[in-house]
């Protein structure tokens, strides 16, 4: 079985199928008890949508845990971070060996991860259904 990442979240909204939850995400220094000294911990409050057939148990403010496996969250990291960047060096690549200067080499490489994520946005219902959250009670 795949291995989960959890996080400690609070219902924010609960709106038919759909539970709206509010987590802060910390960075490994944040639980460091020395962070205010070198100033480098941090923590961020993010706000998921997670789709589950139980909604109507979640009442806003109550405390949930959310969870995702740890192979969905890599395949996020392919197709937001590596998968744009092999298309950057890539059309790069392609349009200076091509003969164009390096300014329009330059743009042809922006104008294709552009591209790129112009179809991830329109597939993102597929993503939706491959990456998903999973919530309940502590």
């Amino acid at each position: 079985m795949a291995r989960t990442v959890e996080h400690m979240a609070t219902v924010v909204r609960v709106n038919g199928d759909i539970v709206e939850a509010e987590l802060t995400v910390q960075s490994a220094c944040a639980a460091c008890h020395a962070r205010n000294a070198c100033g480098l911990g941090e923590a961020k409050r993010k706000r998921v949508e997670i789709a589950t057939p139980d909604a109507a148990a979640f009442v806003p403010g109550e405390e949930v845990v959310v969870s995702i496996e740890s192979n969905m969250g890599m395949t996020a990291v392919l197709w937001a971070y590596i998968m744009p960047f092999v298309v950057l060096l890539g059309a790069l690549i392609v349009s200076t060996t091509a003969g164009a200067s390096d300014g329009l080499a330059a743009l042809t490489a922006l104008a294709a991860t552009a591209l790129y994520f112009a179809g991830l946005y329109l597939c993102r219902g597929r993503l939706e259904r491959k990456i998903h959250f999973k919530i309940h009670k502590p």
